[in-house]
């Protein structure tokens, strides 16, 4: 070998520490969690306010014994934004308290994905969430059912140039607050898609309004960002197709957006009832997206969903894992040791 110069072992050494560097770099904060073939043994979690981020910082380590290596973290309006801070909701976390429990959660491998719930579910009961409230104009059904009376809940408008530069920056704290590269923007339970009542949307194709919808949030997410988007499946399912009731499928017209979005989109495909078949699993997985099953409860429903997930990653290793999702009984039980999460997660660990 030719002896080289001082020149040259000086430009080695810059070459093999800037390898190095960018080596550790690739294993920081955002990236730590399951690997490229390792299951998602993951579980989502709502947490609107300091107490409920704490509770669940102290289950970290007994829910890593069992497996779990994500965990999605539903904040929506419950944090302390500093770009729009009229939208902060009345109980919130701030951006330290979220970097101390990412901290925590990586000492432990597992990966935080933020959530905030976009297009629907921007009403809840009686109660309009802040976006709404600071902002009525952006309403799929501006001034239609006072006090939410007779709808499950409201919309914005896919359409109303305002919305998404007041999104994009909520998006971007919560990420930068958890240290993510992955981030869940929702979009279930979608309702109101080219209502009558909006001037921008009525006697539109529901599905290509959906689309743009997603379409829109990956652009901002995924092209201009780099991280990964995860969104719920279920306005992507045609409910007489699929035989599910109108929740976890749609009956509004939205399902053929199926067609219209990117592949590279991780689909949270949640269903709760117990069954031998779930088709929307296999036909998500024959579309091009990797899948993320998801259930809940009973524990029935959930063994079920998990036992036929297992059976189609054997097949097919789009399907990335299983969701465990808790909603309301986080607040109701410890999640180590609930038996929809402490029986079927430690399944994935084959």
């Amino acid at each position: 070998m030719k002896e080289q110069t001082p020149l040259l072992n000086i430009c080695v050494f810059i070459l093999v520490l800037g390898l190095l560097t960018g080596a550790i770099g690739c294993r920081t904060a955002s990236s730590v969690g399951p690997s490229t073939t390792e299951a998602w043994r993951g579980l989502h979690v709502p947490v609107f306010s300091t107490n409920q981020l704490y509770t669940l910082e102290g289950e970290l380590p007994k829910l890593a014994a069992l497996g779990v290596n994500v965990v999605t973290v539903q904040v929506d309006y419950h944090f302390d934004f500093q770009s729009h801070p009229e939208l902060r909701d009345k109980d919130f976390i701030t951006k330290a308290q979220a970097r101390e429990f990412s901290k925590t959660a990586r000492k432990l491998g597992i990966r935080v994905i933020p959530e905030l719930d976009c297009l629907g579910h921007q009403s809840l009961h009686t109660d309009t969430l802040p976006l709404l409230v600071k902002y009525p104009e952006f309403d799929e059904t501006a001034g239609q059912f006072p006090g939410n009376k007779g709808i499950y809940c409201r919309s914005w408008c896919p359409q109303n140039p305002g919305v998404h530069p007041i999104i994009f920056a909520l998006i971007d704290e919560l990420a930068a607050a958890f240290q993510a590269d992955a981030f869940n923007a929702g979009l279930d339970e979608v309702f109101f898609m080219a209502d009558d009542h909006c001037p921008l949307c009525h006697g539109q194709d529901p599905a290509k309004l959906f689309a743009l919808e997603v379409n829109t949030l990956h652009q901002h997410i995924v092209t201009e960002r780099g991280w990964t988007m995860l969104m719920w499946a279920d306005r992507l399912l045609d409910a007489k197709t699929m035989g599910y009731g109108k929740w976890e499928s749609a009956i509004n017209g939205t399902a053929p957006a199926v067609d219209l979005i990117p592949k590279d989109i991780i689909l949270c495909d949640w269903h709760y009832r117990p069954q031998t078949n779930y088709p929307s699993v296999p036909y998500l997985l024959g579309k091009g997206f990797r899948v993320w099953p998801s259930g809940f409860q009973p524990l029935e429903g959930a063994k079920a969903l998990s036992q036929f997930s297992l059976e189609q990653r054997r097949n097919n290793p789009r399907l990335i894992g299983y969701l465990a999702t808790t909603w309301s009984q986080s607040r109701k039980v410890d999640l180590g040791t609930w038996p929809p999460v402490a029986e079927v997660i430690p399944q994935w660990k084959q």
